[in-house]
Formats: structure tokens, sequence, C-alpha cells
């Protein structure tokens, strides 16, 4: 009795890694054995049904290891321009999120790169108020690394500006922050850490609220200042 019982234990074990190993087939066959049973002795003995059951229990490793679609995050660069300083913000696109015709800045201005330290920097927006009054708040953060005099007079002159902010992902999308009728504000938090090994610089923020739509996706040439 008990040889019977080691059989059919060890039987078991090799129908549920036959069954593990090869998800699609044993499902046939419950099928082919008994198409109103056989699927449900299957669920029962290894946990394996059909349909979307069967999709959760077993992942086919091309759909885990696909590479076609990358989706990395973070900003690569930073460009900014005084609103002031802009002569045409063109009108959206049809789509609503796309501006697909070039700004036009004042003559001797344009958008100046704002540098930054590598996988500091993103772009956010979520929407805020109640149902009716709902609109959509723009930010964007960025870290300088060491407190030098340079970095402090840039500080100097934001403060207190409204800007439009360009942002390019690491996707290649460039996005934008503000628009014609209204900017981003600049804020700034520096930390010179108390231990040698703290961190020791300014994380900086240009962020707004307010906005009736989310950062435009900027799809024309970026005008930039000519020195």
């Amino acid at each position: 009795m008990k040889n019977v019982l080691r059989c059919g234990a060890l039987l078991s074990l090799l129908l549920l890694v036959a069954a593990l190993v090869f998800p699609h087939e044993a499902v046939a066959v419950a099928h082919a054995i008994s198409p109103e049973h056989g699927p449900l002795v299957l669920a029962s003995l290894t946990g394996i049904g059909t349909g979307s059951t069967l999709a959760c229990v077993i992942v086919p490793i091309e759909a885990i290891v696909r590479d076609e679609c990358p989706n990395p995050g973070g900003l690569t660069d930073l460009h900014v321009i005084r609103r002031r300083d802009i002569l045409t913000f063109p009108d959206v696109d049809t789509d609503k999120v796309t501006i697909s015709t070039a700004i036009v800045p004042k003559p001797g201005c344009g958008f100046v790169p704002w540098d930054f330290a590598t996988d500091t920097g993103e772009i956010n927006h979520k929407s805020s108020g109640e149902v009716g009054t709902q609109s959509v708040g723009h930010e964007l953060n960025v870290y300088i690394p060491r407190g030098e005099a340079a970095t402090d007079a840039v500080i100097q002159s934001a403060l207190n500006g409204d800007f439009v902010v360009a942002g390019r992902d690491s996707n290649g999308n460039l996005r934008l922050c503000g628009d014609k009728f209204r900017g981003v504000k600049f804020d700034y938090d520096y930390k010179s850490g108390k231990k040698g090994t703290d961190k020791n610089g300014s994380d900086f923020k240009f962020s707004g609220e307010g906005f009736t739509h989310v950062p435009y996706y900027y799809t024309a040439a970026l005008p930039l200042l000519v020195k």
C-alpha cells in the first residue's frame, strides 16, 4: 500500500512539473481527455487553469525580456527663458497637448541651458482643485552640486522671475513648463551638509499652478540664445 501511495505521489509531482513546464500542452491534453472535467482536475492538481488564469501563472520569457519599448526616467537637458523675452508663443496643435510651431523670442533673447547633475532632473505635473474647477500644476526639479559664486549669481538674478522652461526627458520628449499666459516661478534650497560625506549643493525647482493643460510636448526647433 505504501508503494502505491509513493508511486501516486511521484506521478503527481511529475504531472505538476510537466504542467508547469508545458502549460499550454497540459491544458490541451486535459481538454482532450474530458472537455468538461479535464481542466478542473488539472487546476485542482496543479493550480493551472485556462484563459486569464493560465496567463497569470506562466509569463512567456520573451515578454519579460522584451526591449523594443525602453522607458527610462529623468531629464537629459534643460533650457530656460524669461516669459517677457518671448515675442510669439504659438498656439497649441489640435491635439491640445503638442506645439509644433517654433517659439519666437525677442531680438537678442533665447533659451539658455541650465546645467545640472546627472540623474537629478525630473518633470512632474498633477491636477488640483474640485470637480468643475480643476487645474494642472507644472513642476521641474534639478540638483546642482557645490556652492559657488557663479551659481549664486544665477540664483540672485532668477529670484522673482517668471519663466518658461523646456526639459527634455530621457525618451527624447521636450516638455514645456509654463505658457503664453502664465510662467513658472523659481525656488532653490542650498545645503552645505554637516559632514564630509553629506550632499553639498542646491535643489532647484521651477513650478506653477493654475494651468489648463499638461506641460506641452514641443516638437519645433528650440530657439537658443546666440552669444
